[in-house]
């Protein structure tokens, strides 16, 4: 690609997606609406100032992290751009977290300021008490504060915001100074930060965000994903704010119904959302939304199977623009666009990025062929923190190795095929749970499912296939579940090559156990059925 964005040595992403506005004459636009608020370009950026005099305040040093868990508010924006204006680096985390993931992050971050939602306190608290390093705590939303734990100060957010001055230059930071630690989903073990530049997320913005998707000044954007996940941290603050849309924020569950009502209310023209919530939404029950005021929906998260993408075609009509990224690139590195949508596919690869398919030896794939994805790009982390080993294995001089399998069509079309631990290898042939997946998916019985590789009482690993019926149905043990369970086997060989077919299938009563990121969390589901005979 001839015509790679460049950013200057001297760079602090803050004031690209911050303070450009302010330049570009947008003051007066709106940036955020909440809760009936309308909060203007300019009212952010004097309080994105404001957070970042009063964690210097603070006693905040250059490239300290600083630790955000917050709901999507306002504060959210101006917290965590705050702290990188400052010249710290921001971190963000689920605010509905338990008590030890949070004394987990605290420790690791080793923050010594943190941000947290009134209601997390109760979780939040306990964990004080095994964290070294965190010396204040900026509480959102509290009419009154709690006693302080020893050790750390507690401090209301009004009150602290109020007290700083509006103006506040960028801190002199290089463009290769780290600003963000954005952290894996955590599937193995503990997550880990992926430390990221300040020029790592403009990159992906101008080369994804602006070219390859249009993002426009007159977007509106709304997100089911929450802030603290990087995927809507790009889609719902930077991508808006880096041309100067408006972006609608909201602090509870993103259920059906209420995204429903925000994109009506507000005529949203981008929704970011995630395979399990578009199931959600085309089984809410009630009169039609009118979606008509949306020009595209994200999905990323997760696989999207193709049954579901036409269900939603069919139903709405409005395009779904699914790509793929990861905490390691920020975001997404393969992608439809609004204006060329194959469905099953992950669509084509995004100019700016380079990417090849290798086999487990290393060399390349047959054109079609399963492999190993290495994908570049100037986006790309260069380590984890406090990870070498997952370091060297993951990202390798400027590649992204993540252990994913894909294959690309001869048209140029990439298709996942599932993380490289995830993929059954059954008589020698990989075979893809997320294709067996996709397949019981099309049967009227199944309302969610989970392929995993189990061995046969051969010492053989086979596709096992873990069903959550749409009914009572099945969810019994009884012949009802055994003749259903021959039924989807059937349905599974009819429509796949013999093997692939799943053979056995245990039935589910209860919706299967997902991350924080929402995503079926098969590591669970291994565990839970790894002695249970087929």
């Amino acid at each position: 690609m001839s015509d790679i964005p460049e950013f200057p040595d001297r760079f602090n992403m803050a004031s690209y997606f911050v303070d450009s506005n302010i330049e570009a004459g947008r003051g007066d636009k709106v940036a955020i609406r909440y809760e009936g608020a309308e909060i203007t370009f300019q009212q952010a950026f004097e309080n994105v100032n404001r957070a970042g005099n009063g964690l210097l305040a603070l006693g905040l040093q250059p490239e300290q992290r600083v630790l955000t868990a917050l709901h999507d508010r306002p504060e959210f924006a101006y917290f965590w751009f705050g702290a990188i204006k400052a010249g710290g680096v921001a971190t963000q985390i689920n605010p509905l977290l338990p008590t030890d993931d949070f004394a987990y992050y605290l420790n690791y971050t080793k923050a010594p300021i943190a941000a947290v939602d009134a209601e997390s306190l109760e979780k939040f608290l306990p964990a004080i008490r095994t964290a070294r390093y965190l010396k204040h705590i900026i509480v959102v939303g509290a009419e009154e504060l709690p006693p302080a734990p020893k050790g750390v100060a507690l401090h209301a957010w009004d009150e602290w915001l109020k007290a700083q001055d509006a103006a506040l230059d960028p801190a002199d930071t290089s463009k290769d100074d780290p600003s963000v630690w954005l952290f894996t989903s955590g599937t193995t073990g503990h997550s880990k930060g992926a430390v990221h530049f300040h020029f790592h997320f403009p990159y992906n913005t101008e080369v994804y965000a602006k070219r390859f998707i249009g993002m426009r000044e007159s977007d509106i954007t709304v997100s089911g994903p929450r802030l603290f996940f990087g995927y809507a941290t790009g889609t719902n603050l930077m991508f808006p704010w880096a041309v100067g849309a408006t972006t609608v924020l909201f602090p509870d569950r993103p259920t059906p119904q209420r995204l429903f009502e925000l994109v009506q209310e507000h005529k949203c023209t981008v929704l970011t959302n995630v395979p399990t919530l578009i199931n959600k939404m085309l089984a809410h029950e009630g009169d039609k939304p009118d979606l008509s005021s949306l020009r595209f929906m994200w999905s990323a998260g997760e696989a999207l199977p193709k049954d579901l993408h036409d269900r939603w075609d069919s139903e709405h009509g409005v395009p779904i623009i699914d790509g793929i990224g990861s905490a390691e690139s920020f975001h997404i590195y393969i992608s439809n666009s609004p204006t060329d949508v194959r469905p099953g596919s992950l669509g084509r690869l995004v100019p700016g990025y380079t990417a090849k398919l290798l086999d487990d030896d290393g060399g390349p794939v047959q054109q079609g062929d399963v492999g190993t994805l290495w994908v570049g790009g100037d986006s790309a982390a260069l380590y984890y923190h406090n990870a070498y080993a997952k370091s060297k294995e993951h990202l390798r001089g400027g590649w992204i190795v993540s252990g994913d399998k894909f294959r690309q069509d001869s048209d140029g079309y990439w298709f996942y095929e599932g993380r490289g631990d995830d993929l059954i290898k059954s008589g020698g042939i990989y075979v893809s749970p997320l294709e067996v997946e996709n397949c019981l998916m099309q049967h009227e019985a199944v309302k969610e499912c989970c392929v995993i590789g189990k061995r046969d009482e051969a010492g053989l690993e086979k596709p096992f296939a873990i069903v959550v019926p749409t009914s009572a149905q099945g969810a019994s043990p009884g012949p009802s579940s055994d003749e259903l369970a021959q039924e989807l086997i059937d349905h599974c060989k009819k429509h796949l090559v013999r093997y692939k077919a799943p053979h056995a299938i245990a039935f589910h009563d209860k919706p299967l156990p997902r991350n924080d990121r929402d995503k079926i969390d098969r590591k669970a589901l291994r565990k839970q059925y790894a002695d249970r005979k087929p």
